[in-house]
């Protein structure tokens, strides 16, 4: 092999060796940037800090730093529903809350407390972990369910499918806990009752705000028990929830 030969060669090496990794990299999956989005509701607020801004407390118990709210929204104390993609580079100089650009924007006007509106946020999520058999997604947002294991949790879970909550009543909260009840369904998986496969069941509960935003942190009977199995108590329920929320399905709620 020739000297002029030897030196493309030697070329082409170092061409492949320097290029290679950069390709491969770019190509693997686990290099690919996840998308991290979800949608919520929450309350914009105004700071004074470093000359003032809007931001949004999320009904999750977050703060959020908006990079593009809308003008027109740009209200203290205005509750809005959005969609949302954490900027994972994000940058800002309020050091406030979590970056994150909007979409799909919409004021609320509802008469539901956002005591209420938090407590059906979490509950909402609990269902899904249920419906989703899912104990990850249980252990994050209830600290009760952390002494669980998968074994116990799919003994009891996998029995049931359709959690649907109902309806939620607060009967206390501040700025750190909020106390109530809810009640909601479930449905008998492969099995029939003389009553059908429907039960009504329901829990008191307490949520309690943490760094990484609201908890269940206790949950108990409910002082006065309901029949599980009465079309009269379900149907009145549903009444309730329809007069209060209008809408039975707590679910489509600010959808």
């Amino acid at each position: 092999m020739n000297t002029i030969m030897k030196q493309c060669l030697s070329l082409l090496i170092l061409v492949i060796t320097l290029f290679t990794p950069t390709v491969l990299a770019a190509e693997s999956p686990s290099n690919a940037k996840v998308s991290n989005t979800f949608h919520l509701t929450g309350q914009v607020v105004f700071s004074n800090l470093e000359g003032g801004f809007y931001g949004i407390i999320g009904d999750d118990g977050k703060k959020y730093q908006p990079t593009n709210l809308p003008r027109k929204l740009k209200k203290d104390g205005a509750t809005i529903k959005f969609d949302a993609k954490i900027k994972d580079n994000g940058m800002s100089t309020f050091q406030w809350g979590t970056i994150v650009e909007l979409s799909n924007v919409a004021p609320i006007t509802t008469t539901i407390s956002a005591e209420e509106r938090r407590a059906i946020y979490v509950l909402l999520k609990r269902m899904d972990a249920f419906n989703t058999k899912d104990l990850n997604k249980l252990q994050q947002i209830d600290t009760v369910a952390r002494k669980l294991t998968k074994e116990q949790f799919g003994s009891w879970v996998n029995k049931y499918d359709n959690f649907t909550l109902q309806y939620v009543d607060i009967s206390y909260s501040d700025s750190i806990s909020i106390t109530g009840s809810c009640y909601y369904t479930r449905e008998l998986v492969n099995g029939m009752t003389l009553h059908g496969n429907t039960d009504l069941t329901g829990m008191t509960f307490t949520l309690s705000q943490t760094q990484n935003g609201w908890k269940l942190t206790e949950s108990g009977a409910l002082t006065n028990p309901i029949n599980p199995y009465n079309p009269d108590v379900l149907a009145e329920l549903k009444q309730k929830a329809l007069e209060k929320y209008k809408t039975d399905t707590l679910a489509s709620l600010w959808q």
